[in-house]
């Protein structure tokens, strides 16, 4: 997500392929190329910061024009979620110019394609390749910064969750170079944080908050780095040490655990999280039903 790069003055995003889904700008990646990118970002003298969009992202950006604004000023928008793949690719397929033949070819491409992903998810990435997820860019990119001498700052979670981590990591990649390790807010203030970024100076920051706070964090922060690549992963962190989740509501301490493998591949993780994290419910509704019916209501007004 392995070719050593040289020193470029200007990181030139506009190079890269990509797909428009409801507005909402990502790139067309396979893992390997984003972490080529990605190494070019953490090694380019001024800092960038990374998105990864999924289904409840492009819906939040539908009704507000500044967070769109910020995930596309992004300088990567990897895809996070089978969604966005399922999407690229029913918006590519076209339809009649009659209006009655169109809503029933839309319809069954709908339909076909989302059974598609069930049998067979590769069908999916013709437009884009392939899901890269929060939590696997995490794993990927320490092991990619291992071996090329490049330092990381973890950063959000509960207090405690980023250290082990930490801890994680490096029993994996012993050569790792961890900065510094931090909760932030609301657990510390936020300033003691960002002078500490300022002062280690990690090639890649990972924000583990939710969504708002992380672009946040990006459009207020990236301005006034020297250098360093913020990157959101929202709950990643929990994932890897099967934490509390951190966004739980209800305070019940539900752990984030991943889907089984096969459930991922099949775009079936909604599934595992419904049943897992039940708090999720008008979430996972949003990120399901309501995107799907919004994607075909736009393909519908596009032709």
């Amino acid at each position: 997500m392995f070719v050593i790069l040289a020193c470029p003055e200007s990181y030139n995003k506009s190079m890269n392929k990509k797909i428009d889904i409801l507005g909402v700008q990502i790139d067309a990646l396979t893992m390997p190329q984003a972490l080529r990118q990605v190494e070019e970002l953490a090694r380019d003298r001024k800092a960038h910061y990374i998105v990864t969009p999924n289904p409840e992202f492009v819906m939040q950006a539908l009704k507000d024009g500044s967070f769109r604004e910020v995930v596309n000023g992004a300088d990567l928008a990897l895809a996070d979620g089978i969604g966005i793949l399922w999407a690229a690719k029913f918006l590519s397929i076209p339809l009649s110019r009659i209006d009655w033949l169109a809503r029933i070819q839309a319809w069954a491409q709908l339909f076909i394609i989302g059974v598609g992903v069930v049998i067979y998810p590769k069908w999916l990435t013709s437009v884009i390749p392939e899901r890269v997820t929060g939590v696997d860019m995490l794993w990927e990119i320490s092991k990619l910064a291992s071996e090329k001498g490049l330092s990381i700052f973890l950063l959000g979670a509960a207090p405690g969750v980023a250290y082990e981590v930490s801890r994680k990591l490096q029993l994996l990649y012993p050569r790792l170079k961890i900065s510094e390790v931090m909760a932030g807010p609301p657990y510390e203030p936020e300033e003691e944080v960002v002078s500490r970024i300022k002062q280690v100076k990690p090639h890649l920051i990972f924000l583990a908050f939710p969504a708002t706070e992380q672009l946040r964090w990006m459009r207020q922060y990236t301005p006034q780095l020297d250098r360093g690549v913020l990157m959101g992963i929202g709950g990643a962190f929990d994932f890897v040490v099967n934490a509390a989740a951190i966004n739980d509501p209800t305070g019940g301490g539900s752990k984030a655990v991943r889907a089984p493998r096969f459930l991922q591949k099949r775009g079936l993780e909604w599934i595992w999280r419904y049943f897992t994290q039940p708090w999720r419910k008008e979430r996972i509704k949003t990120a399901t039903i309501e995107f799907m019916k919004t994607v075909l209501e736009y393909k519908l007004a596009r032709r």
